[in-house]
C-alpha cells in the first residue's frame, strides 16, 4: 500500500497567503460597500435637510422665521463672544493647553469673532426692514377679509379692527423712518415731526397696541370656547352620541388649545420687551439679553415651521 505524500511547508504557506488575501480582499469589499452605505444616507439626509429648508423659504412667513432666527442666535452669540465670562473661559482653556504665555486675550477690544456675530446680525434685521417694507399689502388685505367676513362675536370684531389699526400704524411709521434713514424719504420732513428715533419709537408703539389687544383678544377665544363646549355637552344627552360629539371635536380642539396657548406664550415673552424698546428710557431690560427673548418668543412657531415641512 502506497504511503500519501504530505504537503511541504512551501505549499502550506502559499495555501495561507490566498486565504489571507482572500480574506482581505473581501473585508476591503465589505468596508466599501458600507462606506457606499454611510455616504448615501448621509446625502439622503443632506437632501431632505435642503429640501425642507427650500419649503421654509418659499413662504414669506418661513423667510421672516428664518431671518429672524439668523438675527436673533447671531445677535446672541456675539454678546457672548464679548462678555468677561467667555473672555475668562478662553483664558482658562489656554491655561489648560499651556498656550497662556503667547495667547492672552485682551478685553479692551470687541473681539473678531464678536464683530463678525454682530455684523451678520446687522445683515439679518436690515433684511428684515427691507422685506417688511411690503408689509402694508398683507394688512389691507387682513382689513379687508375682516370687514367682508367679521367675526360673529362683537367683542372679538372691534378688538380684531383695533388690531389691524394698530399694525397700520406700526407698519407704516416703520416704513418711513427705515426709507428716511435709507435717504429715500427727505429728513427734514421727518424731523417737522420728530426724529427717526421718535418714528421708530412710536412705530414701536403701534406694534405693542397689537399685543396688548391680543391678551384681550385670547381672553376672549378663551371664554367663547369654554361656552361651545358647554354647549356641545349639554346637546349631547345619551352617552353615545355623548361620545361622539367628544371623538368628532377632540383632535380640532386639541389644536385649537394649542394654536391658542402657542399665542399666549409669544405674546406673554414679548410683551416686556417690547415695552422697554417703547419707552425713551426703557425698563431695564439689558441690550445682551434682547435676542435670547426675541428668539424664545418665537422658537415655538419656529418649530411647527420646520415640522410642517417634513409633511409637505
Amino acid at each position: 500500500m502506497a504511503d500519501h505524500e504530505l504537503p511541504d511547508d512551501g505549499s502550506k504557506k502559499a495555501t495561507e497567503h490566498i486565504q489571507h488575501v482572500g480574506n482581505a480582499r473581501g473585508s476591503l469589499a465589505a468596508g466599501k460597500a458600507v462606506a457606499q452605505q454611510q455616504l448615501t444616507a448621509a446625502l439622503t439626509r443632506t437632501d431632505r435637510t435642503i429640501r425642507r429648508l427650500d419649503i421654509l423659504l418659499s413662504t414669506a412667513s418661513g423667510q421672516e422665521r428664518a431671518l429672524a432666527t439668523i438675527n436673533y442666535v447671531a445677535s446672541i452669540l456675539h454678546h457672548v463672544c464679548k462678555s468677561k465670562t467667555w473672555h475668562a473661559f478662553q483664558n482658562q482653556l489656554l491655561v489648560l493647553g499651556r498656550f497662556r504665555s503667547f495667547s492672552a486675550l485682551s478685553t479692551d477690544k470687541t473681539p473678531p469673532a464678536a464683530a463678525r456675530w454682530a455684523a451678520l446680525s446687522s445683515l439679518a434685521s436690515e433684511t428684515r426692514y427691507n422685506l417688511r417694507l411690503f408689509g402694508l399689502l398683507p394688512l389691507w388685505v387682513w382689513g379687508s377679509q375682516t370687514l367682508k367676513n367679521p367675526p360673529s362675536d362683537p367683542i372679538l370684531r372691534t378688538l380684531t379692527m383695533l388690531q389691524v389699526v394698530s399694525n397700520v400704524v406700526y407698519q407704516l411709521l416703520e416704513n418711513v423712518a427705515y426709507l428716511s434713514s435709507k435717504g429715500v424719504v427727505p429728513k427734514r420732513l421727518i424731523e417737522k415731526y420728530g426724529s427717526i428715533d421718535k418714528w421708530y419709537i412710536w412705530s414701536t408703539r403701534g406694534w405693542f397696541g397689537h399685543i396688548f389687544l391680543q391678551f384681550f383678544v385670547l381672553w376672549r377665544q378663551h371664554i367663547l370656547r369654554r361656552r361651545r363646549l358647554a354647549a356641545q355637552r349639554q346637546a349631547a344627552t345619551d352617552i353615545e352620541g355623548k361620545a361622539e360629539v367628544d371623538a368628532q371635536s377632540q383632535e380640532s380642539l386639541r389644536l385649537e388649545i394649542r394654536t391658542w396657548r402657542k399665542s399666549l406664550v409669544n405674546n406673554t415673552v414679548w410683551a416686556p420687551l417690547c415695552l422697554h424698546w417703547c419707552l425713551e428710557q426703557g425698563i431695564g431690560i439689558p441690550e445682551s439679553l434682547t435676542g435670547v427673548i426675541s428668539f424664545m418668543a418665537g422658537a415655538w412657531a419656529l418649530h411647527d415651521a420646520w415640522a410642517a415641512t417634513a409633511k409637505a
